[in-house]
């Protein structure tokens, strides 16, 4: 303090302190040890509503016995609400989560394991000839008539953008997925061995999946999160499909919709001009390719996914 340098140097006390504006309470102020301290010592008690004194201890068995019920997965201000409402004790929340933070009974975040996946490592599949390389990815369709979403997974070749296939079902699980490519399978030549892209639904990235085209001799390849360039040429086949099928007709049923469906594949297959392949539909590029796919027009190759189970059900 400059005070104390002055008064040091000889100077008179009074005259020090009356030139620096300072207070002589502010300069004989000695704290005490109790004053030093920072903040005070937490309570070891707790009271209730009327008034009883209980032991902490108590308290944080009360609140293993709310966080023991089943279901219960309350953070420390509903533990608050629970002791008052339940318990009838007069504590704040600030008191709850230290009882709890020291307790470990704080809500901790649940890591879950997942599955070792093949990511990406270009933008764009690195394709040089038709069916090497294959998109999926699964579309909502909004069904009017039964006022709820159906699911599409579509099938895609990126080099000539022919779709192979699609099922359309009130849910897709695991095993629709592997029984669409089962049919793929039966129906077109593909390669012995031949890569396919996906999101990370649970669908796809689900290990009975990941060891289904493990076992086929496909490698799949899963696109980064929030990257749907990745897996861009899908995504903007269900785009065509939101614009000029989802925008423009309204379905009463799941069979109406399928139909739909049924007849715009075909239509995108063999008719519809396509810049990627060089403003030709996917039918004429690939007969260009000595490909005949006049043979893949039946419904039951289009709709190669429409399987009767308990899915496909109307409800």
């Amino acid at each position: 303090m400059i005070a104390t340098e002055y008064i040091k140097e000889g100077h008179a006390k009074k005259t020090v302190l009356e030139v620096l504006g300072i207070a002589r309470s502010s300069y004989y102020y000695q704290p005490s040890v109790e004053a030093s301290q920072k903040g005070r010592l937490n309570s070891e008690f707790t009271y209730t509503q009327n008034g009883d004194k209980l032991s902490n201890a108590i308290v944080v068995e009360d609140i293993k016995e709310i966080l023991s019920q089943e279901f219960v997965d309350y953070g420390y201000l509903k533990v608050t609400h629970w002791l008052r409402q339940q318990k009838g004790y007069r504590i704040n929340p600030k008191k709850v989560y230290r009882l709890m933070r020291d307790a470990n009974l704080l809500n901790k975040k649940v890591v879950r394991s997942r599955s070792k996946r093949n990511w990406v490592t270009e933008l764009l599949p690195p394709v040089k000839t038709e069916f090497e390389y294959l998109e999926f990815d699964i579309k909502y369709v909004y069904v009017g008539g039964k006022n709820r979403n159906a699911l599409l997974l579509s099938v895609i070749d990126v080099k000539s953008r022919w779709v192979l296939g699609q099922y359309m079902s009130w849910q897709i699980k695991q095993d629709d997925v592997m029984g669409l490519f089962d049919q793929l399978f039966s129906i077109y030549p593909l390669p012995e061995h031949f890569y396919v892209r996906n999101d990370n639904g649970s669908q796809f990235e689900a290990t009975m999946v990941q060891k289904y085209f493990e076992m086929r001799g496909i490698t799949q390849e899963f696109c980064k999160p929030a990257t749907p360039e990745q897996n861009a040429h899908i995504e903007s086949y269900h785009s065509i499909i939101e614009k000029v099928v989802c925008q423009e007709y309204e379905f009463k049923d799941l069979d109406e919709c399928r139909d739909t469906m049924n007849r715009f594949i075909r239509f995108y297959n063999f008719e519809r001009i396509h810049s990627g392949v060089g403003y030709q539909s996917p039918c004429k590029y690939l007969q260009g390719q000595q490909r005949d796919m006049k043979q893949y027009e039946l419904d039951e190759v289009l709709d190669c996914g429409r399987i009767q189970n308990k899915n496909t059900q109307e409800v």
